[in-house]
């Protein structure tokens, strides 16, 4: 077993195909097919399952993906530590972030970290919040922002920031300031799919007060959600940073703000165990959590305030 063999091995289970894998990271299929057999014949063991539609990693598989990506980490630090003396962060440093905040956090983030580290790639994942988590604590993803996250060996969670929902989509007269509860869930609703947080926050609130939903459809997909409202197919309940574009909000949908305490997400830093001694991902971390708070602060984040550690 070299480094070779578990570069290319970690780049197949993340690219789910051995013909994506050969093509980025230019290698010959056949080549790439016959290192993983070599592998799995010192390995005594089935590392990948084969099927049409790609490549999964067999328990033992992810065992060994998981430390694959430790030691590739740990030769990357090693590398950096030789050019440390000059403490300049380097290196590669993958994001994770939901789709509604990547739309407040993701060109800032992008701004701040080519300004202030220029020695460090920046790679932004968009995804769901349990996908997030979930490739944080297998050492797919650094870090990432997920939200109702419970804590998961092989990761670090740090409190970041709550943010409450909001009824999105065409104005609705005399309601510009606040609605209820009742008022909203009895208006037509499209919703993020399960297992989504806004949408567990929702059916929960509901359930506790006794409040049936007014169901017109449901979708993974945020930007089907902020369509279906523009042109009127009915409302949708999402946090403020879903209508942020840039610095500005789309301008034909509003956010009102519901009366209900309980209809706010939290959300917190994921830092993957692998991404703890990176000088650069302790650096990308400062610079987001910095930046997070001069967003809300600042009052460029509506409805969003900052989390302390309990």
């Amino acid at each position: 077993m070299d480094l070779r063999q578990l570069r290319y091995y970690a780049r197949i289970v993340e690219l789910e195909s051995i013909t994506a894998a050969a093509q980025a990271l230019h290698v010959a299929q056949p080549s790439l097919s016959q290192h993983i057999a070599n592998l799995e014949a010192e390995l005594d063991t089935v590392l990948l399952q084969r099927s049409p539609l790609g490549v999964r990693p067999t328990d033992t598989g992810l065992v060994l993906y998981q430390h694959a990506k430790a030691v590739l980490r740990q030769v990357e630090e090693a590398s950096a530590a030789v050019a440390r003396t000059r403490e300049t962060p380097s290196g590669h440093v993958t994001v994770g972030l939901p789709t509604s905040t990547s739309r407040v956090l993701a060109l800032p983030l992008i701004d701040r970290v080519a300004q202030a580290l220029p020695g460090v790639t920046l790679e932004l994942i968009e995804a769901s919040t349990y996908s997030l988590a979930e490739s944080v604590a297998t050492q797919r993803l650094d870090m990432a922002i997920a939200m109702e996250v419970r804590p998961r060996h092989g990761m670090r969670t740090v409190p970041l920031f709550a943010e409450e929902l909001m009824l999105v989509g065409l104005p609705i007269e005399a309601r510009q300031q606040a609605i209820s509860l009742a008022e909203a869930v009895s208006l037509p609703l499209l919703l993020p799919s399960f297992p989504n947080s806004v949408r567990v926050i929702v059916e929960r609130a509901c359930s506790e007060a006794g409040l049936p939903l007014t169901l017109v459809a449901e979708t993974s997909a945020v930007s089907i959600l902020l369509t279906c409202t523009r042109h009127g197919r009915g409302w949708t309940v999402l946090p403020w940073s879903a209508l942020a574009e840039g610095n500005s909000v789309a301008p034909d949908i509003v956010g009102i703000p519901i009366l209900d305490d309980t209809l706010r997400r939290r959300a917190a830093l994921c830092v993957s165990a692998a991404a703890e001694t990176s000088l650069a991902c302790q650096a990308v971390e400062h610079a987001l959590v910095s930046l997070v708070r001069e967003l809300i602060e600042g009052g460029r984040w509506r409805g969003a305030r900052m989390r302390s550690a309990p």
